[in-house]
């Protein structure tokens, strides 16, 4: 590796989780709303701690941690981002940010964000978070990894204000439950997918995620591309919150959901995700979160109990 790459490595492996979540809560406020939660849902799913796990001793935290799924970044470096608006703009983003490879780092990462944003083109309230999320990932993998030439990006031609305001539309109601002013049997939907029309499910009011989901007609067909889903798009092992397997990111809806119990917060931090002190926060455990409106979510592509790392190593 060249030395100046090598500089820009090692200076972005300097930063955690802690300096990843400062910077991620400046970038913000001047990224579009379509991607404001994406950006800090992503490095939920992606946390420095789960790669320094890795690289410590991955077969121990396999072992250890309980990891399912693919934990691996390296693994979906292109498709990591999909659930973004952005993800458009990721070919344009990685050019820009290998540029920086080339010099040692200059300044502090926040300003390589922004600078690198401007050159991916667009607006760059839209390639911000894709760019964040750019050099995130390089920490992640290394400079080779990340150098692969990315595959063509197919993304569905909307406007990401569309975006927004399909996430805000209210669901329709019957004549009957107007006329009683009732929401006993109303009905929500629920994506899990926004690049794709069909992928959602409905949700009756005051009924968990995972249970919704579960009733899908076509829910048992979900294992065949996630082992880890049994029935429907949200893994799940419990519906007890004991396991922590249905954790998921809200894209949007977060307070269409009941608010986070002080069970489901402390399941959260056992388990080792993160949990930011909010009553509605993006990061909730699908078998405790309760419908009561529209939602968008993003599902993590692995599963663990990363506060497991924090005990001796078993031996023998």
């Amino acid at each position: 590796m060249p030395d100046a790459a090598h500089q820009f490595i090692e200076f972005l492996r300097r930063h955690d989780d802690q300096d990843w979540a400062d910077i991620v809560a400046s970038l913000a406020p001047d990224v579009h709303e379509a991607d404001r939660n994406a950006l800090r849902v992503w490095f939920a799913f992606y946390p420095v701690k789960l790669f320094r796990i890795l690289m410590e001793d991955e077969a121990r935290a396999r072992r250890d941690c309980l990891l399912g799924g693919r934990y691996r970044l390296s693994d979906h470096i292109h498709t990591s981002h999909r659930f973004f608006y952005g993800h458009r703009f990721w070919p344009q983003a990685q050019k820009a940010v290998l540029l920086d490879l080339k010099t040692p780092p200059r300044t502090t990462l926040e300003s390589h964000i922004r600078q690198a944003a401007r050159r991916a083109g667009a607006d760059s309230r839209l390639t911000l978070a894709i760019t964040a999320v750019a050099y995130a990932t390089l920490q992640q993998v290394g400079a080779e990894a990340f150098s692969q030439p990315s595959p063509p990006v197919a993304a569905p031609p909307i406007e990401p204000d569309a975006i927004v305001a399909e996430r805000r539309r209210p669901e329709p109601r019957s004549l009957w439950d107007m006329l009683l002013r009732s929401e006993v049997n109303q009905t929500y939907t629920i994506r899990f997918d926004e690049t794709d029309p069909a992928a959602s499910f409905r949700a009756v009011r005051g009924q968990t995620l995972t249970m919704a989901a579960a009733e899908m007609p076509n829910a048992t067909s979900f294992k065949a591309k996630d082992p880890r889903c049994v029935t429907g798009p949200i893994p799940v092992e419990c519906q007890t919150g004991a396991c922590g397997t249905c954790w998921v990111g809200i894209l949007s809806g977060a307070e269409s959901l009941n608010a986070i119990t002080p069970f489901e917060v402390s399941r959260l931090k056992k388990i080792g995700y993160p949990y930011d002190g909010a009553t509605h926060p993006l990061i909730r455990l699908g078998c405790k979160a309760v419908c009561e409106g529209r939602v968008s979510l993003a599902i993590p592509p692995w599963n663990g109990v990363l506060s497991n790392w924090e005990k001796p190593p078993i031996r023998g």
